[in-house]
C-alpha cells in the first residue's frame, strides 16, 4: 500500500469565522503532505440569524479550496454546538478510516504538521497506551531541550489532535464514574496532574452545569482512566489565532507567550522509545502548569484548551 492510502484524513470544524477558516486551510495546504491528504470540513449550522451570513461564506469558500487529494464539505442542517459536532464528526470519520487528524478553525499549522501527526500515528499504532498525537507543545519555547518530541499525560488538548478508532472507542460522553473524584483525594490529585491544575473543576462543571459542554475534558478523563499518553512535539507545530476576541476563553489582544512561535526549521525525526512519561518531562510540565495557573494573562489558557465552545454556542 502506498503512502497516500496510509495518510490520516483531516477533519476541520468550523462555525462563524470565515477569515480564521481561510488562514487555517491555507496553512494546512502549505504542508508538505497536503496534496496526499483528504480534507473534510464539518460546518455547523447557525444558531442565530446574525451568524447565517458567516456560515454561508465559509461553505462557499470551501467549494473553492484545492491543494488536497480531496475536499469534502459536511454541512450541518441544524446547529449542533461544538461538543456534539466534534463527537459525532470524529466518530463517523475515524470509524470509517481508522485514524483521524482534528483541527478547529483558529489553528494555524507549520509545513511539517501533517508529517509529524502521520508519523506519530504510524509509529504508535500498536502501542495502546498512547492514545493520541498533538502538534501543540505544552512546554515553554524559551527553553532548550535534548529531544524533539515526548509523551505526556495531558491528553485532552483541542489545539490539534489525532487518534485511532480503537482509542476513540474508549471515549464515554457520560464520563461514567467521575463522581469518585469528589471523594477520593488521592485519585483527584492524580487527575489534577499532582494538583498543578484543577481539571476536576472543569469536569465537574461539564457534568453539573448546563452551560458547560466540553468534549475535551471528557476525552482527557477517558485517557486518564487508562493511564494514557499523548505524543507532543517539544516545540509547537501549531499556533492558535483565537486570541482576537472571536474565541471563547480567549482574551482580545496579544496572544499569551505559551501559544508559541511555530517551529519552522525541519521535520521531527526523533520519537520516544519508551512508552512512559519521563520524570524530567513531568517535572517541566508541572512547572509550566503552575505558571499558567497564576493570576496573570495566562491563567485561562487551559480552560480554553479543555472548555472551549463556539462563541454563543452551548
Amino acid at each position: 500500500m502506498g503512502e497516500r492510502q496510509m495518510l490520516a484524513p483531516v477533519i476541520l470544524f468550523t462555525y462563524n469565522r470565515p477569515e480564521h477558516t481561510r488562514r487555517t486551510i491555507e496553512a494546512l495546504a502549505a504542508n508538505e503532505l497536503a496534496a496526499e491528504t483528504e480534507l473534510y470540513v464539518c460546518s455547523d449550522a447557525a444558531k442565530k440569524d446574525a451568524d447565517e451570513k458567516a456560515v454561508r461564506e465559509i461553505r462557499e469558500y470551501i467549494k473553492t479550496v484545492s491543494g488536497f487529494s480531496c475536499v469534502e464539505l459536511l454541512a450541518r442542517e441544524t446547529n449542533y454546538g461544538l461538543a456534539k459536532n466534534i463527537i459525532e464528526g470524529v466518530t463517523e470519520l475515524v470509524n470509517r478510516r481508522g485514524t483521524v487528524i482534528v483541527l478547529e478553525d483558529d489553528l494555524v499549522t507549520n509545513r511539517y504538521f501533517l508529517r509529524f501527526m502521520n508519523d506519530g500515528l504510524k509509529r504508535y499504532r500498536d502501542e495502546k497506551q498512547v492514545t493520541g498525537v498533538t502538534g501543540y507543545s505544552f512546554l515553554d519555547d524559551r527553553t532548550d531541550y535534548d529531544r524533539e518530541s515526548f509523551l505526556c499525560g495531558l491528553t485532552g488538548t483541542s489545539w490539534s489532535w489525532a487518534t485511532w478508532a480503537d482509542r476513540w472507542a474508549e471515549f464515554d460522553a457520560n464520563a461514567a464514574g467521575w463522581e469518585r473524584l469528589r471523594t477520593d483525594a488521592a485519585y483527584r490529585k492524580k487527575f489534577n496532574y499532582d494538583n498543578t491544575y484543577d481539571f476536576y473543576r472543569i469536569l465537574k462543571a461539564q457534568q453539573t452545569d448546563a452551560g458547560t459542554n466540553s468534549w475535551a475534558i471528557r476525552w482527557y478523563y477517558a485517557n486518564f482512566l487508562k493511564d494514557g499518553f499523548i505524543l507532543c512535539p517539544t516545540r509547537s507545530l501549531v499556533g492558535n489565532e483565537g486570541w482576537d476576541g472571536t474565541g471563547v476563553h480567549c482574551g482580545k489582544g496579544a496572544a499569551p507567550a505559551a501559544l508559541h512561535a511555530l517551529r519552522t526549521d525541519a521535520a521531527i525525526r526523533d520519537f520516544p522509545e519508551q512508552i512512559c512519561e519521563e520524570p524530567d518531562v513531568r517535572r517541566r510540565l508541572k512547572k509550566e502548569l503552575i505558571r499558567l495557573s497564576e493570576p496573570n494573562r495566562l491563567k485561562r489558557i487551559f480552560h480554553n484548551l479543555f472548555r472551549r465552545n463556539y462563541i454563543g454556542q452551548p
